[in-house]
């Protein structure tokens, strides 16, 4: 492990390497890449499987990777607790239900909810985040999925996790570094997680 005397975080954000990300087909397991560009206010990507020629554009609205299917409204019978039900789907189901049963915790009766499908990051964000296809650069460790979407994000997270001292500079709350979990932070962690992006790298 090569050890980093100083890092500077400048602020950039998770999606500042997402031009480019290294994904896995859902359809056929082939190695892919995800491509995009960002106008104002919206990216522009498109992926296209070398073997099995799936192809997926943000102009049509594909997405592949989890969703949620959730609604809130009162109880329809005591009207006094609001009911929040929400299932999760892996893919996107073939029908989309319209609304999910709730039961009220207040008078113990069932409510047919008004639901919407809605796309899902995984918790530890580990997906491509254009279309949700599973990231190729991830690696499990002890304490947590260590992933990135390309080289670039790959050098930026060893730089971080190795310095031994890291300075923040202009770097906000939507910074990259300022969202990362608390276990890829500590000092104790160090070796591990940068053997893992040794990993992800020689992947890549």
């Amino acid at each position: 492990m090569n050890i980093t005397e100083r890092f500077v975080d400048t602020g950039k954000p998770l999606m500042a390497f997402a031009d480019e990300v290294l994904v896995t087909c859902t359809c056929c397991g082939s190695p892919g890449v995800v491509h995009a560009t960002w106008s104002p206010y919206k990216w522009s990507a498109h992926f296209e499987c070398a073997k099995c020629r799936l192809h997926l554009s943000s102009e049509m609205g594909h997405w592949v990777g989890t969703v949620r299917l959730s609604g809130r409204q009162p109880c329809g019978y005591c009207g006094h607790k609001w009911l929040t039900p929400s299932t999760e789907y892996t893919t996107p189901p073939a029908d989309t239900p319209t609304h999910i049963g709730a039961q009220c915790p207040e008078c113990g009766r069932q409510t047919l909810v008004k639901a919407s499908l809605a796309r899902a990051l995984p918790e530890d964000r580990c997906c491509d985040p254009h279309f949700g296809l599973p990231l190729r650069l991830a690696t499990n460790t002890r304490h947590g999925t260590v992933w990135a979407y390309n080289q670039r994000h790959l050098n930026e997270l060893s730089g971080y996790v190795t310095a031994k001292l890291r300075v923040r500079q202009n770097a906000g709350n939507r910074a990259m570094f300022s969202r990362l979990p608390k276990w890829m932070k500590l000092a104790k962690h160090r070796e591990e997680i940068a053997k893992a992006l040794c990993k992800l790298s020689a992947m890549a």
